[in-house]
C-alpha cells in the first residue's frame, strides 16, 4: 500500500466546532425524545379522540372517554404540552361468558398534546360531562413553564 495514499478515514469531512443548536439538532433531539417514550410506553395504551380548539379566553381539549370515573384521569402540563393519562376498567370478567364483538378499548388510554400558543397552565381546570372530558387552559400573552396538574371538576 502506498503511504502517501489517503485513507477513507482520511477523506471524511471532520465535524465542525459546536456552535448555536441548528434546527435540524432540536429536531433530532425531539425526535429521540418520542422514540425514547414509545419504547417506555405500554404497548396496550390507547387515544381517545380529542379535538383541541380556541374560544375567545382559552384553548379548549375536549376529549370522548365515555365510562371513565374522572378519578381514574390525571392531567399534567409540562412545558409547552399537556398530558392526559387515565384507565377506563372493562366490564367485570366473572360477569362476561363469551365475547361475540369487541370494539370498545379498555386499559390505560395516553395523549400528550402540544399547545402552540402562548398559555397560562396555573388557570387550567378540567370539567368531564356526558363522556366527555373537557379542559380549559387560560391563554396568555407569553407562555408561563411550569409544571402543574390539573384539577377535574364534575
Amino acid at each position: 500500500m502506498n503511504p502517501n495514499a489517503k485513507t477513507r478515514s482520511d477523506q471524511m469531512i471532520r465535524a465542525r466546532p459546536m456552535g448555536e443548536r441548528s434546527l435540524f439538532d432540536e429536531f433530532l433531539d425531539g425526535f429521540y425524545d418520542v422514540q425514547r417514550r414509545m419504547r417506555n410506553r405500554p404497548r396496550d395504551v390507547w387515544h381517545p379522540p380529542t379535538d383541541v380548539y380556541e374560544t375567545d379566553d382559552d384553548i379548549v381539549i375536549k376529549m370522548s372517554i365515555p365510562g371513565v370515573n374522572p378519578s381514574d384521569v390525571e392531567i399534567n402540563c409540562s412545558g409547552k404540552a399537556l398530558t392526559i393519562w387515565g384507565r377506563r376498567e372493562c366490564a367485570n370478567p366473572g360477569e362476561v361468558r363469551t365475547y361475540h364483538q369487541i370494539e370498545i378499548r379498555n386499559g390505560r388510554f395516553e395523549r400528550h398534546i402540544a399547545i402552540n400558543r402562548p398559555f397560562d397552565p396555573t388557570g387550567a381546570y378540567g370539567e368531564y360531562r356526558d363522556g366527555f372530558l373537557y379542559v380549559y387552559v387560560p391563554k396568555a400573552p407569553e407562555s408561563r413553564r411550569v409544571g402543574v396538574s390539573i384539577r377535574i371538576e364534575l
